[in-house]
Order: structure tokens, then C-alpha cells, then sequence
């Protein structure tokens, strides 16, 4: 996880590559701390996901996993909706 733009209230969860199982897990610990930091700081955080387009997914016409099962997630298990400012990046907001 890494921070960026305006005094650290923009964080970038790096999942490209992963997993899936290894990604939500990822996925979910952070998000976890994040929460935990933005309700201390009495903050919102915005949050990108980089899940990348599925590239390096082997076969040329096997569709990206990755992609589908954190917005699935993301939807289903924290309750959060999401945009997608380009291909591969999604972006939230944690209270």
C-alpha cells in the first residue's frame, strides 16, 4: 500500500499480479486499516485498487479474473461502491 497526493488522504492498494485469494486477502487488511485510520483521524480517504486489465491472464480468451472478484468484493463484502477512473483502477472512498 503506498500513500500519495494531498497530505496523505489519497492511498493506492497494488493488487496487480496477485491472485485472486491472495489479493482479497490483501484487500481486505487493508482496507481494514485504512478504515481504522480514517475514522481516527475523523477523515475520508479516497482509496484506488489497481487490479490491472488481465494482460497476463494466460489464454488469450480467458477474461480477467482479478478485475470481476474485487468488485464483487468490494460490493458484496465491505458495502462499497466504486468508480473506475481508467481500465484496471478502481477507486473508493472509506469514512
Amino acid at each position: 500500500m503506498q500513500g500519495n497526493g494531498r497530505a496523505g488522504q489519497e492511498k493506492l492498494i497494488d493488487l496487480h499480479g496477485l491472485h485472486v485469494t491472495e489479493a482479497i486477502h490483501v484487500l481486505k487488511r487493508d482496507l481494514a486499516m485504512l478504515r481504522s485510520v480514517a475514522r481516527s483521524a475523523d477523515q475520508h480517504l479516497q482509496v484506488y485498487i489497481c487490479v490491472g486489465t488481465g494482460h497476463h491472464t494466460r489464454g488469450t480468451r480467458t477474461p480477467a479474473r482479478l478485475p470481476v472478484a474485487v468488485q464483487r468484493y468490494l460490493l458484496e463484502e465491505e458495502g462499497l461502491d466504486y468508480s473506475e477512473p481508467q481500465p484496471g483502477l478502481l477507486r473508493v472512498r472509506l469514512y
